[in-house]
């Protein structure tokens, strides 16, 4: 796994609250990419949002997350695929 760099930048909790919940991370993930073949920048709340909808039509149980680790969870695409895609989600400093 690719090291993690500074985590003052993430929302205060965010990697305690990832611990359990990498699934979100993980569809978080392959929504963006496959909206950053089509894309050069897009809305991390947006795709959030479109989770939760799609979530909420398939299955009885509702799509939980904060939206303040929202930014977190963009931050870690870029980490994670911000060179392949240099800019798709804008980043804030907070």
């Amino acid at each position: 796994m690719k090291q993690i760099g500074d985590q003052e930048k993430y929302p205060k909790g965010f990697f305690r609250w990832l611990e359990s919940n990498r699934h979100i991370f993980r569809e978080f993930e392959r929504a963006g990419l496959r909206m950053a073949m089509r894309r050069s920048k897009y809305s991390a709340r947006t795709i959030i949002e479109t989770i939760r909808w799609e979530t909420d039509l398939s299955d009885s149980s509702r799509f939980k997350i904060n939206d303040r680790f929202t930014p977190g969870l963009a931050r870690l695409w870029m980490h994670f695929h911000g060179e392949h895609y240099p800019g798709f989600f804008q980043l804030r400093e907070h």
